[in-house]
C-alpha cells in the first residue's frame, strides 16, 4: 500500500509533529522543552483535524480550523507566558502570587485548561449540530436491516 501525499498529508504532519517531540524529549534542556510544549499545541491541532477530516472535507474546513487557531493563540500564548516566568525565575524562589496561586500555576490553571476548555465547550454544540449531525444519515442508519435491527421501540 503507497503512501498518497496528498490524501494523508494530516496523518503524515501528525507523525512529523510527533517525531519532533520525540527529539526534542531527547535534546531536552530550556530549547527542547520549549519546542515539546509547541509541538503539542500543534498535535492537539492535528488531531483535532484528523478527528473532522471527513465532515469538513463534505462542508468546510473553515470553521473548524477557526476553533483551532483559537486554541493554537491561547495555549500559545498560554505556553509564553509560562516559559517567561520559569526562566525569569527557575529555581522557583519568593513566588509571586495570582488569583491564589504562584504565577506558573496560575497560567496553567486560568490560561491553559480553562479558555481551551471553553472554546471547545461552547463550539461543539454548534459545530455539531450545523456540520457533524446528519438527520438524513440518522434517518439512513435508522433504516438500515442486519439481523439484529430493530426500529428503537422496546421490545
Amino acid at each position: 500500500m503507497a503512501i498518497q501525499w496528498q490524501r494523508d498529508k494530516t496523518v503524515i504532519g501528525t507523525l512529523v509533529v510527533l517525531l519532533v517531540m520525540f527529539g526534542a524529549m531527547l535534546a531536552g534542556g530550556p530549547t527542547g522543552q520549549v519546542v515539546f510544549s509547541y509541538a503539542t499545541i500543534a498535535l492537539f491541532g492535528l488531531y483535532i483535524l484528523l478527528g473532522v477530516e471527513g465532515t469538513a472535507k463534505r462542508y468546510s474546513y473553515k470553521p473548524f480550523l477557526a476553533v483551532i487557531g483559537v486554541l493554537v493563540l491561547v495555549l500559545g500564548v498560554g505556553f509564553a507566558l509560562l516559559w517567561n516566568f520559569h526562566f525569569a525565575n527557575p529555581s522557583y524562589t519568593d513566588p509571586v502570587y495570582w488569583l491564589g496561586f504562584p504565577r506558573a500555576t496560575s497560567v496553567l490553571v486560568y490560561w491553559l485548561w480553562l479558555p481551551p476548555a471553553l472554546v471547545l465547550m461552547f463550539a461543539y454544540p454548534y459545530l455539531f449540530e450545523k456540520y457533524i449531525w446528519s438527520a438524513a444519515e440518522a434517518e439512513e442508519f435508522r433504516g438500515m436491516e442486519g439481523p439484529d435491527s430493530t426500529d428503537g421501540s422496546d421490545r
